[in-house]
């Protein structure tokens, strides 16, 4: 929860993978929630589009796999796209939305 505190913008808009409306306590409170354990779990087939010197949008895939916290294991795929803005000489992400493909 950290990491995604200080890579995420006060301002933050975001669509979760379940289809809600996040800001970014929202966002740090469902990581928070988070019980589930990962055994892997890594970005693919990254786009980065820049747009002048202070915006960027990035559409990737993400999968993961762990264990529930009932211990029933999980094989996830999803799709985003990430809005970042420059700001004061730091990268921070004002808007997200994810989609789950397929979770097994």
């Amino acid at each position: 929860a950290s990491a995604v505190d200080a890579l995420v913008a006060p301002d933050f808009s975001g669509i979760s993978a379940k289809g809600k409306f996040v800001n970014k306590r929202a966002l740090i409170g469902e990581i928070k929630r988070d019980k589930d354990t990962y055994t892997s779990a890594r970005n693919e087939k990254l786009n980065v589009h820049v747009y002048g010197d202070t915006v960027a949008v990035v559409t990737g895939s993400a999968h993961s796999k762990g264990a529930t916290k009932e211990g029933k294991p999980f094989d996830r795929t999803y799709r985003y796209t990430d809005t970042w803005v420059q700001r004061d000489g730091q990268w921070q992400c004002v808007a997200s939305q994810d989609s789950i493909l397929s979770e097994k």
